[in-house]
């Protein structure tokens, strides 16, 4: 399985819970259940610690045996495969982000803005570049969510892409709020793969989204 592209980023995605056993440590034997009956049940393509993935809680030893788990079942049924890199930080995503790019599995890295503070332009414009020098070969998907104080719109996108050729597609959460916010953004960058919640699946692929 070879990294993704945007106009292969499309479909049902499946978003996995983080598992944990009465010890608080990753429960790595639910987990892999729960992996193979997402692939058994046919979804396009796996993605991991997102909200309920709960990558805030994962330590970087924890993460990494949490990637290297996807690996294997992913790649034993042939299920393409996101790893989610948020953080709080950009020096801690570029960590995540270099585990993951070794791993030639993994089609793509979901990645968030720091979350701590809202970022201007320039300093939203620095983290994406920044992430784009430290892996330039690992696709990115942005996990656009406003917890992260600065939630994304189409001129953003335009803007990034210029300079960070990287960036294959966004999670455009919240899509209701947004609705004509999404389709503009469809139409300033259709490089871009657009993914909303599957609530609005249906209507959200009327204007574009992918899946």
């Amino acid at each position: 399985m070879s990294r993704l592209l945007s106009n292969k980023l499309r479909g049902i995605w499946a978003g996995i819970p983080m598992s944990w056993d009465n010890n608080f440590l990753l429960d790595e034997k639910s987990y892999r259940t729960n992996i193979k009956r997402l692939c058994q049940a046919g979804v396009h393509g796996i993605y991991t610690t997102g909200s309920s993935g709960e990558f805030y809680s994962l330590d970087f030893d924890e993460f990494r045996r949490m990637v290297d788990i996807q690996v294997e079942v992913c790649s034993s049924y042939g299920i393409p495969l996101q790893i989610g890199c948020g953080s709080e930080s950009t020096r801690k995503t570029i960590q995540l982000l270099e585990y993951v790019a070794g791993k030639s599995y993994v089609g793509a890295a979901q990645v968030n803005l720091p979350y701590w503070m809202e970022l201007t332009d320039r300093e939203v414009d620095k983290f994406f570049m920044d992430l784009y020098a430290a892996c330039p070969d690992l696709p990115l998907v942005h996990y656009n969510i406003p917890r992260a104080k600065r939630f994304l719109l189409g001129p953003d996108y335009q803007r990034i892409l210029d300079v960070v050729p990287s960036l294959i597609g966004v999670k455009f959460t919240f899509t209701g709020r947004h609705f004509d916010k999404l389709q503009e953004a469809i139409m300033l960058t259709p490089s871009l793969s657009y993914f909303v919640g599957e609530h609005l699946l249906a209507s959200g692929m009327m204007l574009g989204a992918k899946g």
